[in-house]
């Protein structure tokens, strides 16, 4: 009975890593416009970042947010933003440009799955989430960044 909950964990990654991948088969995504170089950013903790390592990441994500200051419909700067906060651990902030990119392009698969597994990791799918009100509080902080804010 101990290995029942795992059992049924197993079975639900299953379950969705073949739905994705029929959904991936049959739909096609147009290959997205090319982001901006971004520099490489080591793949530890945050805690464990010396200081220079961390400037680096502010930065990329600084020249990220700042993309999509510049376009505000920049999707692939929003996932790119979206994946530096999950190589470092940071899965609840991920939702909010993942939503935002999802607003503007819900016909994305990919998307859809890296928000679901965000919502996951961050344990925010245990809990009622506004995905509207977080792509908004995205695009408003997008918005204020370089303004004194």
């Amino acid at each position: 009975m101990r290995t029942l909950p795992a059992v049924l964990v197993a079975a639900h990654v299953v379950l969705i890593g073949y739905a994705y991948d029929q959904l991936a088969r049959t739909r096609s995504v147009p290959p997205a416009p090319a982001v901006p170089s971004v520099p490489s950013v080591p793949t530890k903790s945050l805690d464990s970042l010396s200081l220079a390592e961390l400037e680096a990441l502010a930065r990329v994500e600084d020249s990220l947010v700042l993309a999509v200051q510049e376009d505000s419909a920049n999707v692939d700067a929003m996932t790119e933003l979206a994946h530096l906060y999950m190589l470092h651990g940071s899965f609840d902030h991920a939702v909010g440009p993942l939503a935002r990119a999802l607003e503007l392009q819900p016909g994305r698969d990919d998307l859809w799955y890296e928000l679901l597994l965000a919502l996951k990791l961050s344990k925010l799918d245990e809990q009622h989430v506004d995905l509207a009100q977080l792509a908004r509080e995205f695009a408003e902080m997008a918005a204020m960044v370089g303004h004194g804010c």
